[in-house]
């Protein structure tokens, strides 16, 4: 975002994070976790009031999370929680009010929305839509096409499953040839991954921030055709090619449009480190990421519409943007897999990942949203299993009960919260913090030493998930307080 955009920048943070409301988890396992954070529900509008509470008390936790959290598109308040409400009119209306509709060539447009983008071609036998963004977003999106074009909806192809890709379709289904239901193209492994998120809709919910998600198969509108390999459909005359590649997830493709010179790359690129690490998520598929910005790269395609972003539209710089990202995610897949083969521990392979120096200071490589050592630790967990080379690990004690035999080498979980807020190293800091939270949950010194050390955590070189993965143990820790008795 321009630099000169400051005041707004600082109400578009406040949003942000006013807007990623969490909802706790029911039934945790009072040996294993605090008990009273963990164990009971907060309603909606109280951990609405603790997030803004934390907002306002944590200097640059709003500017760090922003600086990654909108993807870098536009941000919009109403639509980051609601990205699956079909009924939420306020959303719908933003999704409106700041759809942008770019020209890249003859009957090529790029819909930029809050968030994320939606690609567009109009052939001699109808509309080819690339993806349909989030559920507010349908309303305009019906409005553009037909304010662009008076042909019926052909196709439309989702590039993969997430919320604000797949899920913008609903107004769209009578905009076929003859009124009819338009073709819609997936992935085969579309519906498996679709399946995951029903079945884990509690968490998904809360990893995605989101007021609302899908439960049952009666909200998905599914796709009427499923490719497992590179497939071409022909469709006025034009080739459109969809290559499956697994990368942000498993069910992924990219198109290619020869005739256009044109590629549409998905999620594979994004204008900082891409968000292959993202601790919150399933397994995302570094190398075969790579390889897929190498075959994008190996076209010398003139455009490449980007899903997130604005597109890469100089063809002289294409080829570096592309093979740029492509050698980082290589390189910290391999240093990950080499770390793997020597009997490193999860722990110190990421430690040691590092972009090679050419890479390192690049611009579109900033590490905004994760880092290359979370992108390490992805890799690590595809190639191995849930160990994590500390034998006592294995079968560990419970939480609970090793804070509280860590604690009591300190005196106490009191003198222990005390060292912590006197560590000067704020990794260190927050360990600390951890050990006497988990042995004393209810203990009022102690959560206000951990609310101040978590708060010192987050610094300007702090990724969005790092944060929001802060701020979310910074409301549960307000939350704590606030039901202790007076």
């Amino acid at each position: 975002m321009p630099h000169c955009l400051t005041r707004w920048l600082f109400g578009a943070c406040m949003a942000l994070c006013a807007a990623l409301v969490t909802l706790w988890p029911l039934g945790a396992a009072a040996h294993d976790d605090p008990p009273d954070t963990l164990a009971r529900s907060f309603p909606p509008e109280a951990v609405q009031a603790a997030r803004r509470a934390v907002v306002q008390e944590t200097p640059g936790i709003g500017r760090v999370i922003a600086r990654g959290g909108a993807f870098s598109s536009e941000f919009s308040q109403v639509i980051a929680n609601r990205m699956y409400s079909r009924l939420d009119s306020a959303a719908a209306a933003d999704a409106r009010a700041k759809l942008r509709i770019e020209p890249h060539g003859p009957r090529t447009w790029l819909l930029r929305l809050p968030f994320v983008n939606i690609a567009l071609f109009e052939t001699d036998e109808g509309l080819v839509l690339i993806d349909t963004g989030y559920a507010p977003a349908g309303p305009a999106l019906r409005d553009a096409l037909k304010s662009l074009s008076d042909k019926p909806l052909h196709t439309i192809v989702y590039t993969h499953f997430h919320a604000d890709h797949a899920w913008g379709a609903w107004t769209l289904m009578d905009l076929g040839p003859g009124g009819a239901r338009p073709r819609i193209v997936a992935t085969e492994a579309f519906l498996d991954q679709v399946g995951q998120d029903l079945r884990s809709h509690g968490f998904m919910q809360r990893a995605n921030q989101q007021l609302v998600v899908p439960r049952g198969w009666h909200e998905v509108l599914v796709p009427t055709q499923t490719i497992r390999e590179r497939t071409t459909l022909t469709i006025g005359g034009e080739a459109f090619v969809l290559q499956p590649a697994r990368g942000e997830t498993e069910d992924q493709l990219w198109v290619s449009v020869p005739s256009r010179r044109t590629v549409v790359s998905a999620d594979y690129y994004q204008g900082f480190m891409p968000n292959a690490g993202n601790g919150w998520r399933r397994q995302r598929y570094v190398e075969d990421w790579a390889q897929a910005l190498r075959d994008m790269a190996a076209l010398k395609p003139a455009r490449v519409l980007t899903m997130h972003g604005p597109a890469l539209t100089r063809e002289d710089e294409i080829p570096d943007r592309l093979l740029g990202h492509s050698a980082a995610l290589q390189s910290i897949a391999d240093q990950a897999v080499q770390g793997v083969n020597a009997g490193l521990r999860p722990d110190q392979i990421a430690e040691r990942v590092a972009l090679p120096p050419e890479l390192a200071g690049r611009a579109d490589l900033k590490p905004d949203y994760v880092t290359a050592r979370d992108i390490a630790r992805m890799v690590v967990r595809q190639y191995t299993g849930w160990y994590d080379g500390l034998p006592s690990h294995w079968n560990p004690a419970p939480m609970a009960a090793q804070a509280k035999a860590i604690a009591a080498l300190a005196g106490g979980a009191r003198p222990l919260i005390e060292r912590a807020l006197a560590e000067p190293d704020a990794a260190v800091a927050a360990s600390l913090a951890d050990w006497a939270w988990l042995a004393a949950p209810a203990d009022r010194e102690v959560l206000q030493g951990a609310y101040a050390i978590y708060q010192r955590r987050v610094r300007d070189d702090s990724t969005t998930q790092e944060a929001l993965t802060y701020l979310e143990h910074l409301v549960r820790l307000k939350l704590s307080l606030g039901a202790l008795p007076k």
